[in-house]
């Protein structure tokens, strides 16, 4: 069983909130939603979709799930293809950013977190959650998911690596 990449580790670095806008973001990719090349939408996920860094590991690093490095695929987009803003009906604004989330075995972390600006005050903004997301109407959501999917290529295929990458 390959070991966890020294890069994976925290090592008291605290989370690093920049992010170039040609920097890559990486998803692994379920079978469920892999059909030889084909990424089904459901790979997308809203809210707080998790994705890791290239700044901080390559896209292998995205297979690692604890200790366990699983032989999905692996989905790439750049953080100038989150969509920065949708408008829905011309009454709500949802906008969209990467966030790092580093955990102390997985440094390179982070989230594509969904914000709805409040209309009662200056700039405010509520952070989309599993816990409100009944609030944002399904049409909005779905919008958001074909837009990314659109810009996401493939960076690894199934089972594609090697012992390095955590995979034989």
């Amino acid at each position: 069983m390959p070991e966890l990449p020294d890069y994976m580790f925290a090592h008291g670095r605290e989370a690093d909130p920049v992010f170039s806008s040609e920097e890559s973001l990486y998803r692994r990719v379920p079978p469920t939603c892999w059909d030889d090349g084909e990424i089904d939408i459901d790979a997308i996920v809203f809210p707080d979709m998790s994705v890791t860094r290239s700044k901080y590991g390559p896209a292998s690093s995205a297979r690692w799930v604890g200790e366990d490095c699983v032989p999905w695929a692996v989905i790439e987009f750049q953080v100038k293809d989150v969509p920065l803003e949708i408008r829905y009906q011309g009454a709500f604004l949802y906008r969209m950013r990467p966030v790092h989330r580093p955990n102390r075995r997985n440094y390179p972390h982070s989230e594509v977190q969904v914000f709805e600006s409040l209309w009662d005050g200056p700039s405010r903004e509520e952070h989309i959650t599993k816990e409100n997301i009944e609030k944002v109407p399904k049409d909005a959501q779905q919008v958001w998911r074909e837009r990314l999917l659109r810009k996401c290529r493939v960076a690894l295929r199934p089972d594609e690596g090697s012992l390095e990458d955590g995979l034989e």
